[in-house]
């Protein structure tokens, strides 16, 4: 009697001690076969397998018969599922066998590539693998249950992992003004074909752009924080995120004559400007022989040439001003100059 895995071939052989005159022999099986072996295939589904074979020499009478029984062990499925098995590196991915009945079953897992280590087995029914870069690889289960016998699966190409793209940018200028503040981008990604930029300026309906160098206007002086996201065609994404600096600047534009004669045309010597910290301001009128006739501490407030806040106007000629200002980073400027009044 012996056992083996079902489907699997055994061959039957008797062990002739002594039988007439020494031979030779003649053998005849119970499955047909001829000759001093016949292979057979163990079946489940016949199992116990009982064959005989009938061996003669010619001259023996009875001819002597020898019985064979193999029983049959079933094969276990090497069978398994897995969660998403496609994806962008590094993917991981859990493996699980699939298991039938009361069997003992022992797994022993090829996750193909490097991705099982150097000198890692692994075994048992679950298995959490993570592939760091991309490529296809081959997955493969051994499955032997309690009686030896085992089953593999193979699947070729199975896990497929792509890659992923890398982001960069840098812009130009690298400290803008708010007087010039125009700001470029170019792209410095590799390996991705479409990008999304977020300029970091919320207050802009142009704080996106899917254009590959974009370019944005910025609409304060702020620290803004811009990302860009690169995207490839397999999906996969990665993200560059830098800084962008707008700064304030002075910028002052102080007119040279003005006409106080009430018909709501340059009725008001007012400077204008960009940058100026309105809560530290003053500007001084002096007439030709150096009296203060006129003083601000509003830079929306100008001279309307009024002297001293009479509302009396003064005399056409040229008058000196002074004008202290301080930008919004604490740092103070000084103009000096000359305005005419003209009464039209």
């Amino acid at each position: 009697s012996s056992a083996a895995c079902d489907n699997y071939k055994v061959i039957l052989s008797p062990n002739i001690t002594s039988v007439g005159n020494g031979g030779p022999y003649n053998y005849i099986w119970s499955n047909g076969a001829v000759g001093s072996t016949a292979t057979i295939t163990a079946l489940l589904a016949n199992s116990p397998n009982v064959y005989t074979v009938t061996i003669s020499d010619g001259c023996t009478v009875p001819d002597t018969k020898a019985t064979f029984t193999v029983v049959t062990n079933p094969v276990p499925a090497s069978t398994f599922v897995s969660t998403y098995n496609k994806g962008c590196a590094p993917l991981s991915v859990a493996f699980n066998a699939v298991t039938s009945g009361t069997n003992t079953y022992f797994y022993v897992w090829d996750f193909g590539g490097n991705n099982n280590g150097i000198g890692t087995t692994y075994t048992g029914p679950q298995n959490t693998i993570s592939y760091p870069n991309p490529g296809t690889f081959n997955v493969g289960l051994t499955t032997t249950n309690e009686f030896g016998c085992t089953s593999e699966l193979n699947m070729t190409n199975y896990v497929e992992v792509y890659p992923v793209p890398i982001a960069e940018f840098m812009s130009t200028p690298q400290e803008a003004t708010i007087l010039e503040p125009e700001v470029k981008f170019f792209n410095l990604s590799q390996g991705a074909n479409s990008f999304v930029w977020d300029f970091g300026d919320y207050g802009s309906p142009l704080n996106s752009s899917f254009v590959k160098d974009p370019v944005h206007v910025y609409t304060y002086a702020h620290s803004y924080v811009v990302y860009m996201v690169a995207i490839n065609l397999y999906g996969c994404k990665d993200t560059a995120i830098h800084k962008v600096e707008i700064k304030p600047d002075v910028s002052i534009y102080i007119p040279n004559a003005f006409t106080p004669d009430q018909n709501n045309r340059n009725d008001v010597f007012q400077p204008k400007g960009v940058g100026i910290s309105e809560d530290n301001y003053k500007m001084e009128i002096f007439d030709r022989w150096g009296e203060l006739i006129f003083t601000s501490n509003a830079f929306k407030t100008g001279w309307d040439g009024t002297v001293k806040g009479s509302g009396q106007i003064a005399q056409d000629g040229v008058y000196i001003y002074k004008i202290f200002v301080t930008d919004l980073q604490g740092n103070k400027k000084y103009y000096v100059g000359h305005v005419t009044l003209l009464k039209q």
